[in-house]
């Protein structure tokens, strides 16, 4: 790419410990030569081979930057607080894309003006014994909708794809927004999405699938020293959508992120079950940052309220 080029595309890789699996996906966004990208890489204070990796490349679409082990949200941050590209993409740097990926996707999003498309992929085990599955089967393919309206269809079938691999987002959108991902362990995928959709610009859901996610049983996520860190991340979440649901005139649109927050509740309430080692700190942090009143504003069936009980007997004792 000469220096004087636009750059059509900034992808956005946050990278700790991945000299085993980056090369190859390094190679296959360099393939790509009928678009202009930045491949903006932020190294999370990796302590394998991943730095030396990184440095041995020549080609300029490459950029490196390093911190501190942060995570990977504040990674993402600093890599859109200089992206250059008039499209953003976030991929994870263990997962496999299709034959000219960043190609395909900006031809979506181009023809159709649109400010975020969500595209579609499979999950598959990573020692591939498995069949893939589809990410996603209950969305409104192949029409524009607005942002309010995405909202309103995922909470109606009960499958919001948070994944930021999923998204191809136009950077304009992203700074005029003023779009940022909050600090912390994990799961922010969640409130950059809900962030995204709220700010109800023009959406496109594509039938594509061009991106395969490495379910890693080994991955820190899965660590049972890291269950309570996925706890506290989850009372983030659902503290963060119903502070969204206050804000909204919207009678329609409060109701769904409601809904949508008890959702949310039921992933941590499996963690609080079973996973987590500091039970009643865990406990503590919940009520001191969610009312279950506000919580119990997302109920609308039978299953919601068995739910919400279990919820009540298990934060409360």
């Amino acid at each position: 790419m000469k220096c004087n080029e636009k750059i059509d595309v900034s992808i956005i890789i946050p990278v700790f410990n991945a000299e085993k699996t980056l090369p190859s996906l390094i190679n296959s966004l360099l393939s790509e030569t009928r678009v202009n990208i930045e491949i903006i890489v932020v190294d999370d204070g990796s302590t394998d081979n991943t730095n030396e990796i990184l440095k041995k490349i020549t080609d300029n679409r490459v950029v490196l930057v390093e911190q501190p082990n942060r995570g990977v949200y504040a990674a993402r941050n600093l890599a859109l607080s200089m992206h250059q590209g008039r499209w953003v993409m976030f991929i994870d740097a263990d997962d496999a894309i299709s034959k000219d990926f960043v190609y395909n996707r900006l031809l979506v999003a181009e023809q159709g003006n649109f400010d975020v498309v969500i595209f579609n992929g499979h999950r598959i085990g990573i020692d591939k014994k498995s069949l893939p599955q589809p990410v996603h089967k209950k969305q409104l393919y192949n029409c524009p909708l607005s942002g309010h309206e995405w909202i309103d269809i995922c909470v109606k079938n009960k499958e919001w794809p948070h994944y930021l691999w999923l998204q191809t987002i136009k950077s304009e959108y992203i700074k005029k927004n003023e779009l940022s991902f909050i600090p912390g362990y994990s799961h922010k995928d969640i409130t950059w999405t809900v962030d995204l959709a709220l700010k109800n610009g023009s959406f496109y859901i594509s039938s594509l699938y061009d991106y395969t996610y490495m379910i890693n049983t080994a991955s820190i996520t899965q660590r049972s020293d890291y269950y309570d860190k996925r706890a506290t991340s989850y009372i983030e979440v659902i503290s963060y959508i119903l502070r969204c649901a206050h804000e909204q005139q919207s009678k329609s649109l409060k109701s769904r992120l409601q809904s949508h927050a008890l959702v949310e509740a039921r992933h941590f309430l499996g963690l609080l079950r079973r996973k987590v080692i500091h039970k009643h700190a865990i406990r503590l942090d919940f009520n001191k940052n969610i009312d279950l009143a506000d919580l119990f504003r997302g109920v609308r069936s039978m299953s919601d309220l068995f739910f919400f009980v279990k919820l009540f007997l298990k934060t409360k004792r």
